[in-house]
């Protein structure tokens, strides 16, 4: 089962996104996959799926687009 992780560049971002966090940023979408990756350190999709409530599909795009920016990375086990 794959699991998925902040890189470091992704860990920056969301502490820079944690101070200076205002009520307009904190209702976008995708905000609450990093959240929980930063709180938990890694996840699966399915423990991802339960957390943020979106579809397997609209999850894997969001994860897919964080990817191609470098801020989640897949874990090889």
């Amino acid at each position: 089962m794959d699991r998925y992780t902040l890189t470091e560049e992704g860990r920056a971002r969301s502490r820079r996104r944690l101070i200076s966090e205002t009520a307009e940023t904190a209702s976008m979408e995708g905000n609450e996959i990093l959240d929980f990756l930063y709180e938990h350190g890694n996840a699966t999709l399915e423990e991802l799926m339960e957390h943020t409530g979106m579809s397997r599909f609209h999850l894997m795009d969001k994860i897919l687009l964080y990817m191609n920016h470098g801020i989640i990375e897949k874990l090889h086990q």
